[in-house]
């Protein structure tokens, strides 16, 4: 008896588990802010998952003059950006931090990972997060090929965020 309960209690969680995932996947639609953000799509093949697009943001790379943190941050430590909706729609970045930023009414707060600093063109990249974006079989080259598209970002309160377009 013991061990058919333990056995429904463990089923019972892994689902439980399933669907709180798939619903906090599309609550991000209904409670999340959106962000428009500009990118150079490049198009890499893996023949495992087919077409998909890298997006480099133009909000990853910025000069120091941009940076409000310690000089001695490490590759995958936590940034925070704080992003401003201009009036054509996309956020361009404030400044950078590796501390909590707070906005101002028109400002947005997104966490994102450091990946390198470049000391001699005095530049920093960071990732976050939302690099790949997987596109119909053979349209790949299409994608690569346009100059710059807008990405729009949903961002949950509880911290997570995806890729909602790419246009």
């Amino acid at each position: 008896m013991k061990k058919t309960l333990w056995f429904y209690v463990l089923v019972a969680l892994q689902a439980a588990f399933l669907i709180v995932m798939s619903v906090g996947f599309y609550a991000m639609d209904e409670w999340g802010e959106t962000i428009n953000l500009k990118t150079e799509p490049v198009d890499p093949r893996d023949p495992f998952y087919g077409d998909y697009v890298v997006l480099n943001y133009q909000v990853e790379s910025f000069p120091s003059s941009k940076w409000e943190g310690k000089d001695d941050v490490e590759r995958g430590d936590k940034v925070y950006l704080l992003l401003e909706n201009e009036e054509d729609g996309v956020s361009s970045l404030i400044k950078a931090s590796d501390h909590p930023l707070d906005p101002d009414a028109n400002q947005i707060v997104v966490e994102s990972r450091m990946e390198w600093r470049d000391q001699y063109n005095d530049n920093y990249r960071v990732d976050l997060g939302l690099d790949r974006y997987y596109v119909e079989e053979n349209t790949g080259r299409e994608w690569e090929q346009a100059e710059d598209r807008i990405v729009t970002i949903v961002l949950a309160p509880w911290g997570q965020k995806k890729i909602q377009s790419v246009r």
